[in-house]
């Protein structure tokens, strides 16, 4: 049979594919569809079809899987932010570590993966560090703030209530939403380069209680712009609420970034503290009683989930520890926070990392920290691995998602390091790097799937491996 776009079909789900996606099978062909689970029966109409695959938009669920439990949002089937909320998070982790084990059957061509249990999440709402939200036009070009609707470039789902960072950010948003509303300071429109109002950014400090907003905007300021702003900045101070511990938490710091765009020059962010902090302090406290303080920028990056990042960097240091090692390289090492953690087990850390903004703040980080036994260098891990002078016993990966590429998997190993710990935010990447390494002598001893993000597809791993 002839399958077109647009054909209605009706299937089962049999499983959740990377990435997401319900996978089924119509006619013998894999077909995969969002927004749907195991369990399910539904009719989907066809948007993409492949000779090994095809795509397509749910119409409805026709039978619900026993397994559905209804989410706590009441924007989740719009807005996007969360894929699994419609799922047991029991049943989440399952299809999480499964993911992982096969991943590196299939693409890193290793038998029996020693996988060992998934490390859930304790808190399955309200355990993000950091949002973004939008300002805009929904899809009736009503004044909006909120996310952008999936597959829409523009569109902003004006959102209420958002179960990801706290409660108190539910508020922050809502009233930032109606103060701006009555300003009637404009919407930036980015079809046409034109309007004000960009986005607002909160960060919260999960052990300190601080919250940061930061105000984005373009550089286009309304006349009375001086006016109002300090008229909103008088009523954030004044907001306050309670984390998930009941303990107080309130704005510490207030930012306008002016985002300032000319044609033919890079664009450039200047930002004015409206009022508190020059930063956000956070802490990480790890299982073995490590602890660290950080100061974090509007722009810095930090790990959206602070007790979950605590687990992942135990893990790692768990892993490392099991061997006495003199010299660490930590590459792609960021704001600096897993090379710091092991600088207090080790002689000498060097941490590398492309962003020069992330290596700054590594440096204000060990500083803070009282860590002198750590150099960071800011270039590309694969040009500055040639430069290195030292031998490690340990490196220390953390790459994005593309993983890495094979010069440098060859030119890590030839430091001939006794251990890699490779951590990773994508299975399939990973593994495909697992294939390469173990060209070289390397061979998996342990993968620790470690779930970041409740209620995503995303899952993270902390891969040991020995030569």
């Amino acid at each position: 049979m002839q399958l077109k776009k647009g054909q209605i079909v009706e299937f089962d789900i049999e499983k959740i594919a990377f990435g997401g996606n319900g996978l089924g099978k119509y006619e013998g062909r894999v077909v995969f569809v969002a927004g749907t689970m195991p369990g399910d029966r539904v009719r989907a109409a066809f948007t993409k079809i492949k000779d090994s695959f095809s795509e397509a938009d749910l119409v409805e669920v026709v039978k619900k899987s026993p397994d559905r439990i209804e989410p706590k949002c009441k924007f989740f089937e719009r807005c996007g932010g969360c894929q699994f909320q419609f799922m047991p998070y029991e049943m989440q982790l399952q299809i999480k570590k499964q993911q992982v084990i096969d991943a590196f059957e299939r693409i890193g061509h290793l038998e029996n993966p020693p996988v060992g249990e998934i490390i859930g999440c304790d808190n399955q709402y309200y355990y993000r560090n950091k949002m973004e939200f939008s300002f805009g036009y929904d899809e009736k070009m009503e004044f909006a703030l909120g996310m952008h609707l999936p597959g829409r470039r523009y569109d902003i789902l004006d959102l209420t209530e958002c179960h990801l960072e706290s409660e108190f950010s539910s508020e922050i948003v809502n009233t930032v939403r109606e103060f701006m509303k009555n300003t009637g300071w404009p919407p930036f429109k980015y079809s046409v380069g034109e309007g004000f109002l960009r986005a607002l950014y909160i960060r919260e400090g999960k052990r300190t209680n601080e919250v940061m907003i930061n105000l984005v905007t373009s550089d286009d300021l309304p006349k009375d712009f001086e006016e109002k702003i300090m008229e909103f900045g008088e009523m954030i101070k004044k907001l306050a609420g309670k984390n998930a511990d009941g303990k107080e938490i309130k704005v510490t710091t207030l930012y306008h970034s002016k985002i300032i765009c000319k044609r033919g020059v890079r664009s450039q962010i200047k930002e004015t503290l409206l009022f508190g902090k020059r930063t956000l302090t956070e802490k990480l406290i790890l299982k073995n009683g490590d602890e660290l303080s950080f100061e974090i920028l509007p722009q810095a990056f930090f790990q959206v989930n602070t007790f979950q990042a605590e687990i992942l960097y135990s893990q790692v240091v768990d892993f490392a520890l099991r061997k006495t090692n003199n010299v660490i390289f930590d590459l792609f090492c960021g704001t600096g926070t897993i090379g710091l953690f092991l600088a207090k087990h080790a002689e000498q850390v060097f941490g590398i990392e492309l962003n020069l903004d992330a290596i700054r703040t590594a440096r204000e980080n060990a500083q803070l920290n009282n860590i002198f036994n750590i150099d960071f260098m800011v270039g590309d891990v694969g040009k500055l691995l040639h430069q290195m002078k030292d031998r490690p016993s340990l490196i220390v990966i953390d790459p994005p998602r593309m993983g890495l590429t094979k010069e440098m998997i060859g030119k890590m190993a030839d430091f001939d390091a006794q251990t890699i710990i490779y951590v990773s935010c994508n299975p399939a990447t990973c593994a495909r790097d697992y294939a390469l390494l173990t060209e070289y002598g390397y061979k998996m001893q342990e993968i620790i799937p470690v779930d970041m993000f409740p209620n995503s597809a995303h899952i993270e791993c902390v891969c040991l491996l020995e030569r």
